[in-house]
């Protein structure tokens, strides 16, 4: 997953028609879906060494490192959340972007359709020309 979102990153980096808060926000996004993904690899190995290991090491070092491992996992669901909500807000920002243009874009077409109505280039009859 790491690589992949490392891959993506990059080609948005460069990708032209990214304004500058929306590569803030895709770094922001970046880094916390690395943080995600290196989170569950820690946890996938601290839940093995855990189950084989740390058990013979005593009670107490065990339910220290349990105590750890859980607030890991709490922290990996935070940043999931946080990663959920994020998308809604962005989709939600994006969907009203496009229907702003959508509504720009009937305006433009209504306006060209009134031109064509007319049958007129849109300037004046009298333009300087007799």
């Amino acid at each position: 997953m790491m690589a992949w979102h490392h891959k993506s990153w990059g080609r948005q980096q460069v990708e032209p028609g990214f304004k500058q808060w929306d590569l803030k926000r895709l770094k922001v996004r970046y880094r916390r879906r690395m943080q995600t993904s290196g989170m569950i690899v820690v946890l996938g190995v601290m839940l093995a060494v855990g189950d084989a290991v740390i058990w013979s090491l005593g009670p107490l070092v065990a339910t220290i490192y349990w105590i750890v491992v859980i607030a890991m996992g709490g922290w990996l669901l935070l940043l999931g959340v946080g990663d959920l909500l994020t998308v809604r807000v962005d989709s939600k920002l994006a969907r009203d972007e496009l229907q702003r243009l959508g509504r720009k874009r009937a305006e433009l077409e209504a306006e060209l359709e009134e031109i064509r109505r007319r049958g007129s280039n849109g300037e004046a009859k009298s333009n300087g020309r007799h």
